[in-house]
């Protein structure tokens, strides 16, 4: 496919996938005469089988020392799975799977790092255990949405096991590309492993009073910072008898910035006081502007499904962000999240907010895994400290839920793998590993000692996500999503560039109109309303505010 029939089919897929979302008949001869001109729907057929091949090819088992805490945490998964307890979600799917032996499962997977697990742990050991092969299929990040919508309309049965966000569930749900579970998980499942998700995630499958999924990475952004910088004795001098109160994180915005300008006026060029993943599309931007803007009491919408973007609070919030801006590394708004990350593992950043791999990254954890080498090694181990962002309302950024495809010839085996993937001892396993980019997200990976042993001060590091979990703020979960976040993105660069933050938003808002009038006002409002009764849709709404937080120690 060359540049302009790549574009044409871009073009022709998001018109077929907004009529698709709107209700209206699809035009199936587009992804027919567009899938047999261009070698695409043959995914289902020859060129899928080439992939197939060539990823089973990939395909070994890569275990860990046994007598290290990755090593131990993956001998406990295999013996759950082989030796129970007989009533664990674990050891019933392995059970109920071996009579699929020789099947094959497609799954996909985001490209790059994500899929490492399935070809190097999951999939191998589920193979072990049950004989059922998996074909990791990677996508980028918007294709695991556009595809199996595509793959769905054109009936191939392509797919078995979905990776999409949270925020795509309404919509495939609606749409038949995938299936509830709650047929499957009342004959299989362990329901007291469903009461290990942490609150803020145990709700996220759900939908419509039933369950379209299991949930699978928390990705919380987090505040991490320099312990040796707030603990100088020197600055806190400083600082006390310049603003008269004493260095401490920050635990509001303004705050934040303002800590972030002292230290890169005290310690830049060597340091400077603050970081952002700002560059258009690397996708920071709309990430950082909702939990500001919400945790500056913004209201996304009105009761008419009219975007309120354009008020006090947006203005705060993209005045403050300009601020931090300021306050930054150079080349801070053309920084994506990697190139951060670079920065701050190599000392040049006191204070970052991003994913959880942030931490492990910073205790040189990640690094001892050859995959994850393109990330420097850490100047700062030892010196790294998480808190709650300020403000005390983080986004969970994306994540993911593992569903089931409406279309799978394999059904029930692909429930069973996603059952066992996903239980309480796998999990913990995959979460562990140095090159996943799978984070913690159920109870038992919190209190896990064996994660707390990794490194030393892995322990703070897993009570601060589950804490910031409790008060953490959830993306839309409603079909347009991904235009809503990407007119976000286009409002932040063009304020980096120079443009009124009150013009930005007036511009960022109607965009928002006109997704909500393009995808119909009045369905997007039902699926808002069902957004805003999960725990998380807004700072006034979250596990704490309801009175579920959980506590750890």
């Amino acid at each position: 496919m060359n540049e302009r029939e790549r574009r044409d089919f871009e073009a022709g897929l998001s018109a077929e996938v907004d009529a698709w979302l709107r209700g209206e008949p699809t035009r199936r001869t587009f992804i027919t005469r567009f899938g047999q001109a261009l070698g695409m729907l043959p995914l289902a057929g020859g060129v899928l089988g080439s992939l197939t091949e060539h990823a089973l090819a990939q395909a070994a088992l890569d275990l860990a020392d046994p007598t290290t805490p990755l090593g131990k945490a993956q001998a406990s998964a295999l013996k759950a799975s082989t030796e129970g307890p007989a009533d664990g979600s674990a050891y019933r799917a392995v059970q109920a799977a071996k009579k699929y032996k020789g099947v094959t499962l497609n799954m996909t997977y985001e490209s790059g790092l994500q899929a490492l697990d399935p070809r190097n742990f999951s999939g191998p050991v589920w193979e072990q255990l049950t004989g059922i092969k998996s074909n990791v299929v990677e996508l980028s990040h918007p294709d695991q949405y556009s595809k199996p919508i595509a793959e769905h309309i054109a009936q191939s049965g392509a797919y078995d096991v979905l990776d999409i966000e949270p925020a795509w569930t309404p919509s495939l749900a609606d749409g038949g590309v995938i299936q509830p579970l709650d047929e499957l998980m009342a004959k299989y499942i362990n329901q007291d492993d469903l009461n290990d998700y942490h609150p803020l995630y145990k709700a996220l499958p759900t939908y419509k009073g039933k369950v379209w999924g299991f949930f699978d990475d928390g990705d919380m952004f987090a505040l991490y910072y320099r312990k040796d910088i707030f603990d100088d004795a020197k600055l806190k001098e400083s600082y006390q008898k310049k603003f008269g109160k004493p260095l401490q994180v920050p635990k509001t915005w303004e705050d934040y910035t303002q800590v972030a300008q002292f230290i890169t006026d005290n310690m830049a060029p060597q340091v400077y006081g603050a970081g952002h993943f700002r560059k258009a599309g690397s996708p920071g931007n709309q990430y950082d502007f909702l939990q500001q803007y919400r945790a500056n009491n913004g209201v996304l919408f009105d009761g008419n499904m009219k975007a309120q973007l354009n008020s006090p609070a947006g203005i705060k919030t993209l005045e403050n962000m300009i601020a931090a801006n300021k306050a930054s590394i150079p080349g801070n708004n053309e920084l994506d999240a990697v190139s951060l990350w670079a920065a701050f593992l190599q000392g040049k950043v006191a204070m970052i907010y991003s994913w959880p791999p942030t931490g492990r990254m910073a205790a040189n954890y990640s690094q001892s895994a050859k995959a994850i080498n393109f990330i420097p090694q850490s100047s700062i181990a030892g010196k790294v400290g998480y808190a709650i962002v300020p403000g005390g309302h983080p986004e969970h950024a994306t994540g993911y839920n593992k569903a089931l495809a409406a279309d799978s010839s394999n059904a029930e085996a692909a429930y069973l793998f996603m059952q066992w993937v996903t239980s309480p001892p796998v999990s913990l396993a995959r979460v562990m590993l140095p090159y996943s980019l799978r984070d913690p997200y159920r109870l038992s990976h919190f209190k896990s000692d064996l994660y707390r042993a990794l490194w030393p001060d892995a322990k703070d590091y897993l009570i601060n996500l589950n804490d910031s979990a409790n008060v953490g703020l959830l993306d839309m979960i409603m079909p347009g999503w991904q235009d809503y976040a990407l007119s976000l993105d286009r409002m932040c660069s063009s304020v980096w560039a120079d443009t009124d933050p009150k013009t930005a938003l007036q511009t960022a808002a109607e965009e928002w109109d006109a997704t909500t009038e393009r995808l119909g006002t009045e369905s997007q409002k039902a699926f808002y309303d069902e957004y805003r009764k999960l725990p998380g849709s807004s700072a006034d709404h979250t596990v704490a505010s309801m009175g579920m937080a959980v506590k750890l120690d």
